[in-house]
């Protein structure tokens, strides 16, 4: 209202306007007979009008613009929820893929432990057959001895027994 006082360039009581009433009187004003004071008086409700209709549809522009905005992050919003979701499915599917990857390495572990004790067994095992076959080995090396000596022994008899015999015949 103000500004509609200012750009009419007249006192507010020579439109007919009244500062307490904020009521254009157009009767005022063709009583005041100045055809031209109507006339830019109904340009400046033109032109107002016309301001007014530049600020709604800027703001319906604008309105509309944030709409699109709001629309636009609100699906953006679901993108990254639905993201989110699919992370989230991965990272269990992850995590029970590493369980079962912890559970298969203790399984491994505890196979290792049971091969490496298999192995000890069967090398202690080796061990003791290696000494028993060195035993054994050293026995058949003593018994053969033995034999040799016994050999020795019988034909050493042999051979005195069979220098003793020629002579009892002799003297016979």
């Amino acid at each position: 209202m103000e500004w509609l006082r200012e750009n009419l360039g007249h006192s507010a009581g020579g439109l007919g306007l009244d500062p307490g009433d904020k009521i254009l009187n157009f009767r005022r004003l063709s009583d005041a007979g100045s055809k031209q004071e109507a006339i830019a008086a109904v340009d400046l409700v033109h032109q107002a009008a016309a301001m007014i209709k530049g600020i709604q549809d800027r703001a319906n522009q604008i309105e509309t613009r944030a709409e699109d905005l709001v629309k636009r992050a609100i699906d953006k919003l679901h993108i990254a929820e639905a993201r989110i979701q699919a992370a989230e499915i991965d990272r269990r599917a992850a995590e029970a893929g590493m369980s079962e990857a912890c559970v298969r390495v203790e399984e491994a572990e505890k196979a290792l432990q049971r091969a490496q004790s298999r192995i000890a067994a069967a090398e202690a095992q080796l061990t003791a057959a290696e000494r028993r076959a060195s035993a054994a080995e050293a026995r058949a090396a003593e018994a053969e001895k033995a034999v040799r000596r016994i050999e020795e022994a019988i034909r050493t008899q042999i051979l005195e027994s069979g220098r003793r015999a020629p002579r009892r015949s002799a003297a016979a």
